[in-house]
């Protein structure tokens, strides 16, 4: 989630220089609500994808969506997608892994699961993907990890495994799973090797950029799934409205939210405005509650906060932003 948070930063760096000192001599707490309001739209993404499983299949989901959202990004990027038209040619392959991995498996994943287990579970395994990011980043690209870190990602791991066995270890030994809470840590495993590549081959680009440059990859290998999907399916026309109002959220609010994030660092920094996802499996949770009537249990509570403990525990090692 942390590239994510950042993709939209470009966006507003034309106005960040005129709007810092506005924002800079604005209260903390002007920060503070575009970041909640940030994690709340992206929080709105899970209940969107939630809510879509009863109307129309997650890669034609996925596909529409990311088509609105390129829409949108294009205008604020193609310059710079001009300008380095021969780095991009020359990196394609990365570019074409990274939308793979980040616009179709990574988001497929994350609506199959969604369909198939409830809202508050989404939510909380999904708060875990910083430390899956961490742990992909020793794995693959051998990074130097403190005992801290090791700590956090037993501690968050644990949190997610409590919540994946529903509170009780059998279920781990039998492998009796909800197929969608697998599919949602197969997701986020998926986000985490993204994540991975983009450090390991760094561009130029800027992180929008970036972003534009592989949602074409993303929708060419989505676009075969999203036709299965719909000769199997077809097309469900009393849900039109539904689906329509699900797409048009997904593409276009939590790019907002990208826009409230990068206000919010301008003020707090990075490592501050990062608590602030911390709120998303809060956000969800209320939301199932409230809206759809899911029910919490404790072994939700307990994994919580153990992957709360363990997002702390990793962020106490760097600096006050």
């Amino acid at each position: 989630m942390a590239f994510v948070a950042d993709t939209l930063n470009p966006l507003v760096s034309r106005t960040a220089g005129s709007a810092r000192a506005g924002l800079a001599g604005s209260p903390a707490t002007f920060a503070a609500l575009a970041l909640t309001g940030a994690a709340l739209l992206w929080s709105g993404n899970f209940f969107a994808g939630h809510l879509a499983a009863d109307v129309i299949s997650p890669a034609t989901f996925s596909a529409l969506r990311w088509a609105l959202a390129f829409a949108l990004l294009l205008p604020f990027t193609w310059r710079e997608l001009a300008q380095k038209r021969g780095e991009i040619v020359r990196l394609w392959p990365l570019w074409a892994a990274s939308g793979v991995l980040n616009i179709a498996v990574f988001t497929v994943l994350i609506y199959a699961g969604l369909a198939r287990t409830t809202l508050v579970n989404g939510s909380i395994i999904g708060s875990a993907a910083p430390i899956v990011v961490g742990l992909f980043g020793w794995l693959i690209l051998g990074e130097r990890t403190s005992t801290r870190s090791r700590l956090a990602l037993a501690l968050s791991t644990a949190g997610v495994a409590l919540i994946v066995a529903r509170g009780d270890i059998g279920n781990l030994i039998g492998m009796d799973l909800r197929g969608g809470d697998m599919l949602l840590f197969l997701g986020i495993s998926a986000f985490a090797l993204y994540a991975v590549l983009l450090k390991r081959f760094p561009s130029t680009l800027s992180p929008a950029a970036a972003l534009a440059a592989s949602i074409p990859f993303g929708l060419l290998a989505l676009a075969p799934v999203a036709a299965w999907e719909i000769a199997q399916r077809g097309f469900d026309g009393e849900a039109a409205g539904t689906t329509t109002m699900l797409i048009l959220y997904v593409g276009s609010l939590p790019t907002f939210g990208f826009v409230l994030w990068a206000r919010g660092v301008t003020v707090l920094g990075p490592t501050r405005a990062g608590q602030f996802l911390q709120l998303m499996p809060v956000f969800g949770a209320a939301l199932a509650v409230g809206l759809i009537g899911e029910s919490l249990h404790l072994y939700h509570a307990l994994g919580f906060a153990l992957v709360l403990s363990g997002l702390a525990l990793r962020d106490r090692r760097l600096a006050p932003a």
